[in-house]
């Protein structure tokens, strides 16, 4: 199903008509999207089907072709050859790289590295076209999803209403965010990082994107300040909005597993543990 659906997206579409009919290898690993590899007269490209239920779980198809657009222009993205809401395909070209491993998120050089490519990002213009994405109104849409599944911990939850009051007076003007700096969505060729999965992306506070990877990858104090330093605001390592920042991104996070291992029984694994860990993290 899902390979006859992409070969059908990739056939309507002009820029992508050449690659409907050629090999398709299935690239593993992806539980909302499908993708595959493929190639034509010597070029290589990446193919993604998006999931029919993602704008359910947070995804707007439209803002991230736009976000793309202008990510890839700046050389932080692979370049786009087609990006279509309507049929949730997406083709970029092809990485000659690979995906970090945590150990990989963990190291200073690659810190420094990653930082940098953060002060890049939130130093871009802004586009109409790109979603303001406000985790706090995240974390209600996603508690409402929740609400016929049982109710969400108060302990969990006032974690999260004590970082969102925090937050509050913090003034500082959007930019554009990925938003899920996980580091298999870091690709290094060896000479520069390339980020991929914007899925997320969108326009808001980039303290969330230093937040989200310093959640994702237990950063120790020396870690943050390493990177912190080489993203330009080394004040930041302790400040109490990041730490804010952490609990509400956790919280989000923690819902976000929730709805999944909720809407899909018998499919949850990895994710039912992370859920299990981002629990033990808030309410401790």
């Amino acid at each position: 199903m899902p390979e006859a659906q992409v070969r059908a997206a990739l056939a309507f579409h002009t820029a992508t008509r050449q690659l409907a009919a050629g090999p398709l290898t299935v690239v593993p690993g992806g539980l909302s999207n499908y993708a595959w590899h493929t190639e034509h007269e010597g070029q290589r490209y990446f193919v993604r089907l998006g999931a029919p239920e993602a704008e359910r779980m947070g995804v707007d198809r439209r803002s991230e072709c736009v976000l793309l657009a202008t990510v890839a222009a700046a050389g932080l993205s692979p370049a786009v050859v087609a990006c279509e809401p309507a049929s949730r395909l997406l083709v970029t070209r092809f990485i000659a790289g690979r995906h970090w491993l945590r150990a990989d998120a963990c190291d200073p050089r690659n810190l420094r590295r990653i930082g940098a490519s953060l002060r890049q990002l939130h130093s871009l213009p802004l586009d109409a076209g790109v979603r303001p994405l406000s985790f706090a109104a995240q974390a209600e849409q996603l508690e409402a999803q929740l609400a016929g599944f049982g109710p969400v911990d108060p302990r969990a939850k006032r974690v999260a209403a004590q970082a969102v009051a925090e937050l509050a007076a913090r003034h500082v003007p959007p930019t554009l965010c990925h938003n899920d700096l996980h580091h298999l969505n870091v690709l290094d060729d060896g000479h520069r990082l390339w980020l991929v999965d914007w899925e997320y992306g969108g326009c808001g506070d980039p303290l969330f994107d230093l937040a989200g990877f310093f959640c994702q990858h237990d950063a120790t104090p020396d870690q943050r300040r390493v990177m912190l330093e080489s993203y330009g605001e080394p004040s930041l390592t302790r400040s109490p909005a990041l730490i804010a920042a952490c609990g509400l991104f956790d919280y989000v996070q923690w819902l976000w597993f929730r709805l999944w291992i909720a809407t899909h029984p018998g499919a949850a694994g990895e994710y039912e543990a992370r859920a299990n860990a981002l629990a033990g993290r808030l309410v401790t």
